[in-house]
């Protein structure tokens, strides 16, 4: 018996040890890695447009996930476009244009 009751501590003291905090789902999130300072910048744009952008030699090459790719100069402080698509921003945040539409909000990863 008194084994019994050892073993069932020791499980008890097992479960209640937490491995650098966590919630009822697992681990906390940390903060977010810092973006890149070179090479590629995934963004989530918020009408779901997924871009891949490489900021190089002062212009903005561009993938739309499943769409065209394309290279826009710079145009201007932080503004990238060819006539057509534009980008305003770099970093985490972004804004895609295409042709007159509204530009959209778009979140660097």
């Amino acid at each position: 018996m008194r084994g019994w009751i050892l073993a069932s501590a020791l499980l008890l003291a097992a479960c209640g040890t937490s491995g650098g905090g966590g919630g009822p789902f697992g681990p906390e999130p940390g903060p977010a890695p810092p973006l890149p300072t070179s090479g590629p910048i995934l963004y989530s744009c918020a009408d779901g447009t997924q871009l891949q952008v490489t900021y190089r030699d002062g212009q903005a090459l561009v993938a739309v996930v499943g769409g065209v790719s394309m290279s826009l100069p710079l145009a201007g402080n932080g503004y990238y476009s060819n006539g057509r698509y534009a980008l305003r921003g770099s970093g985490a945040q972004t804004q895609w244009e295409v042709g007159r539409a509204a530009p959209v909000a778009c979140r660097g990863s």
